[in-house]
């Protein structure tokens, strides 16, 4: 079976939520991470008094009402047409929001509301709405470049705060210290408070994680809790690239409760991440929806809604503007999750309940074997880009046929053929590669630089030599580049290059490399015959041939395509998978095998960044914000992970 499933890279946002795409360059020197002032006194920052709204003077419920679903023009949006529809920008945290707006607006489901666009994060938002390619932002405050660039433009907007969120510590939740003050943050950061006992904890150190320099989480470090303190210059293994690996970092580092990292509420709560970690109160005070509101929790910071001045009176980016801060508005906020600047509780979570569990009850960053697994599967946890395909920008673990954890995402591939998997992990020097069966019964150490799955097992590069290995984990051979009568170059390149068919091992012959006769203009393949321990050649079709092909299957559909078991091969049950465009938005659909339908696996809005693939019978769903995972023999849902990334 030729074909892989490279897993690269949990608790994302939606990346895409309602609008035409925006466009134009980022300004020099603009930093695309950044969700927040950078920390620099600027005296154009805008004016934070909470608008007018229509919203009832009570006290907050204890519980949310249940609030419409956006799309049902149960808040009083104004409605408009696509071509109608301002072009909103803004940050990724309010992705999700945006959506919901465009989903009222338009009257449609929040899926195809939310195909419309991509948000491009909170600083190039506001240099989209600067050149003219945005009317609209639902946005996070902008750094200081942002505004000294409105000043020397002499670009008027209006800012006006339309949700808040509130900055939050994380611990291990077996951590027994609640509460810190902002002070003794700022003192863990500066390196005078270094070990949990002087905070009424444990005798244990202090492992302060941070995040990269130009993140906004990091910005509203600086801007909310050290204001002007400088802080540690962090060791590298203590500085994370996104906000899913810091909560990894807090949630694992070095199986013990004594690091401590920061996130936004939003982020924590709806995606999460706080599973296996506990928010912090600060000065005393919880991080929930009443405290951030009232002021009464120290760390908060705002989220605006941003129109250029000129905007007509009876433009639609200037009525969108007024709803959003009337009270439909924000009671579609406090609907989706957010803490509405105006008295309206905010809904419980929208993250369905959690399925799956836990092989070990601690995390595991490493394979151990065992007999009893009955079959691992990959599952995407974290994701660390968002900005590259969510298909391999994600770390990888594995888990059990049921849905039960059994590494977590350490993995930056998992590559499956047969009944093997190839674990990769990064490093300095290069990726290391690592071989386990399917079973889990048996894994190899990361020793390997290089490797080529194929239908006979796995071949397993050392610059040194190759191991062919079956999927028992019993070894065929073991060959240096003099065994095989070949330079040190071929060899490097039977690993090195990537043609797919480079270095397949079928049965007793394993490739070496492809000929051309110039005389015949014909391909010739040249493999190592493991039986009779020399080099031979063999016409490159006659080679292909010798390799299984995808079956002739005729599809029930138009546009329909199989979508093969990577472990089991073409003998397994499959997928069908049916691609239909109406015009506006696109619609993936499968099918089982015989042609019953799969509603469960349905997206829209298709593209290099959301897919399904199938492995031991477990499908996989990957979409933006999350990976599902379905047993397709019985179409139950067994595991789920939440995908975050960078975008705050």
């Amino acid at each position: 079976m030729k074909k892989l499933i490279h897993l690269i890279l949990i608790l994302t946002l939606l990346l895409s939520a309602c609008s035409k795409p925006a466009g134009g360059d980022t300004a020099p020197g603009t930093d695309a991470g950044d969700t927040s002032h950078a920390g620099t006194e600027d005296t154009s920052a805008p004016d934070t008094d909470a608008p007018d709204t229509d919203a009832p003077d009570t006290e907050t419920p204890d519980t949310a009402p249940d609030y419409p679903a956006p799309g049902q023009n149960a808040y009083g949006a104004p409605r408009y047409t696509r071509e109608e529809l301002p072009r909103f920008d803004g940050s990724t945290a309010t992705a999700p929001l945006a959506a919901a707006v465009c989903a009222e607006i338009l009257g449609e489901s929040r899926e195809s509301a939310g195909e419309l666009i991509t948000f491009s994060r909170t600083t190039n938002s506001y240099y989209n709405l600067l050149d003219g390619f945005a009317d609209i932002l639902i946005v996070s405050e902008g750094n200081a470049e942002v505004y000294a660039e409105r000043e020397k433009r002499g670009f008027d907007w209006e800012q006006t705060p339309l949700a808040l969120d509130a900055f939050v510590f994380v611990v291990n939740e077996d951590n027994p210290v609640d509460s810190i003050t902002v002070e003794e943050a700022r003192k863990i950061y500066s390196g005078q408070i270094t070990n949990w006992s002087q905070l009424g904890g444990e005798d244990r150190e202090i492992i302060p994680l941070q995040r990269n320099p130009e993140a906004g989480s990091q910005s509203l470090m600086e801007k909310l809790v050290m204001q002007g303190t400088p802080m540690l210059e962090p060791k590298k293994e203590y500085l994370a690239g996104s906000m899913g690996e810091l909560m990894e970092f807090v949630r694992g580092y070095d199986d013990s409760p004594g690091a401590i990292g920061y996130s936004v509420y939003y982020y924590a709560r709806e995606m999460r991440a706080a599973r296996g970690l506990k928010l912090l109160s600060i000065d005393g005070v919880e991080p929930e929806p009443s405290a951030i509101r009232s002021g009464k929790y120290p760390l908060t910071n705002p989220y605006y809604v941003v129109i250029p001045a000129s905007a007509g009176a009876d433009s639609p980016t200037r009525l969108i503007r007024d709803w959003l801060l009337s009270e439909g508005g924000q009671k579609l906020a406090a609907a989706e999750g957010y803490v509405s600047v105006a008295d309206y509780p905010t809904a419980e979570s929208g993250v369905p309940p959690e399925v799956g569990g836990r092989y070990y009850p601690a995390y595991t960053a490493e394979l151990k074997p065992a007999g009893d697994y009955g079959g691992l599967v990959p599952y995407a946890g974290l994701r660390l880009s968002d900005d590259w395909f969510v298909d391999n920008g994600c770390l990888y673990g594995l888990m059990t046929r049921d849905g039960r954890v059994v590494v977590d995402p350490v993995y930056s591939q998992v590559s499956v053929m047969g009944g093997i998997l190839v674990l990769t992990r990064g490093r300095e020097d290069g990726p290391r590669f690592a071989a386990a069966g399917l079973s889990g019964k048996w894994v190899t150490g990361y020793d390997y630089t290089g490797f080529r799955l194929s239908e006979t097992g796995v071949s397993l590069f050392t610059d040194r030599d190759v191991t062919l290995m079956y999927p028992d984990g019993s070894v065929a051979a073991r060959l240096t580049p003099e065994d095989m009568g070949i330079s040190r170059e071929l060899f490097e390149g039977m690993f090195r290059n990537e043609e797919i068919f480079t270095s397949q091992w079928l049965g007793d012959k394993l490739s070496v490399t492809e000929l051309y006769d110039e005389d015949s203009g014909e391909f010739y393949t040249q493999y190592y015959d493991l039986t009779a321990k020399k080099l031979g050649t063999m016409d490159s079709s006659a080679w292909y041939a010798s390799t299984p092909g995808y079956p002739d299957e005729t599809p029930p559909f138009e546009n329909t395509y199989a979508v093969y078991d990577a472990a089991r091969g073409f003998d397994a049950p499959y997928l069908w998978e049916r691609w239909d465009y109406d015009g506006s938005a696109s619609r993936r659909t499968y099918y089982r095998q015989d042609g019953t339908p799969l509603p469960d696996l349905t997206i829209i809005g298709v593209g290099d960044f959301r897919v399904v693939t199938l492995t031991d019978g477990i499908v996989e769903k990957l979409e933006l914000d999350r990976a599902e995972y379905y047993d397709l023999e019985t179409g139950r849902l067994i595991f789920r992970t939440y995908l975050g990334y960078d975008g705050q």
